[in-house]
């Protein structure tokens, strides 16, 4: 059932377009931060390696939390939900601040900004909207795959000999990576049940957290650079290499899904065992209801 604004409690938000949006880049540019130092695979060692050793970058993602974190202390007194409810969204966005994509503490509960959509209230009907307007450009980015692969092929397993097209292929594996979590926040903001939506495209969240699976080896490799003549590094970077190839893996198996969804013929038999679901669902709670009904004293 969707949920629609009259529903919501509170009026209609109306402004804090500009203040959103400007928040939305604060929050993709540290998400592109980290993902650039993420391993999407065994290409851009050097690349994120210049990254974590340059000067700007630790004061750079220092000074982006510190944004959020102020904007979340300044939005306090914005809306009229209960406190502990501002804290909560003030916790989240401190503690991860790409949240401030779809958590503000000057948001009020039920109410989504959306760029190019404005205020939505949480629901079925904005879920739907949003994965219409999303299926394309995500398709279009779930296909870079393809040429990620061909790389890998083309230039070896580890592409030691090629940095160019090593460079090329962290960078578009970072672009895809950044696309899937910006729209696995928004999706699951906009849910009705969140658990469900997790449940029902538990692949994206897979392609989501592998990387930074991955990363916490990374930073074990890093601290164990000295076992490599005990031959526990290079161990540590095959598997890591496994990982990648399980990403890749699983992305593909995303873009087949994807491509599933675009056909009307799929999508229309979807809509119908999504149909008989409800109707299933509908017809048990009628029976519950009815049991119920059935040990109530008769007047």
């Amino acid at each position: 059932m969707s949920v629609s604004a009259a529903s919501i409690s509170g009026p209609v938000p109306h402004g804090g377009g500009v203040r959103h949006g400007l928040m939305l880049g604060v929050a993709v540019a540290f998400l592109t931060v980290v993902g650039l130092v993420l391993p999407h695979g065994e290409s851009g060692d050097s690349f994120r390696e210049w990254c974590l050793g340059h000067a700007l970058f630790f004061p750079l993602v220092l000074t982006l939390w510190a944004v959020v974190i102020v904007e979340g202390l300044a939005g306090l007194t914005v809306t009229q939900d209960a406190l502990a409810e501002r804290l909560r969204r003030l916790v989240l966005t401190a503690l991860l601040p790409p949240l401030r994509m779809i958590v503000a503490t000057s948001k009020p509960r039920g109410w989504l900004w959306l760029p190019g959509m404005g205020w939505k209230p949480v629901g079925e009907e904005t879920s739907e909207q949003l994965e219409e307007k999303l299926a394309l450009p995500m398709v279009i980015l779930t296909l870079l795959v393809l040429p990620v692969l061909g790389a890998e092929l083309t230039g070896g397993e580890t592409l030691e000999n090629h940095p160019r097209m090593a460079f090329a292929t962290h960078l578009t594996t970072c672009v895809i990576w950044i696309g899937f979590t910006m729209e696995f926040l928004w999706m699951i903001a906009a849910a009705p049940s969140k658990m469900a939506y997790c449940l029902k495209n538990w692949v994206n969240l897979v392609i989501i957290l592998l990387p930074l699976v991955a990363f916490l080896r990374v930073l074990n490799l890093f601290r164990f650079t000295r076992m490599l003549r005990a031959g526990r590094l290079l161990r540590a970077y095959r598997l890591r290499g496994l990982w990648a190839r399980l990403w890749r893996v699983v992305l593909l198996f995303n873009l087949l899904e994807r491509l599933q969804q675009r056909d009307p013929a799929k999508y229309c038999a979807s809509l119908e065992k999504k149909i008989e679901d409800l109707e299933e669902e509908l017809a048990k709670l009628r029976t519950r209801l009815a049991e119920q009904r059935g040990k109530m004293p008769q007047e």
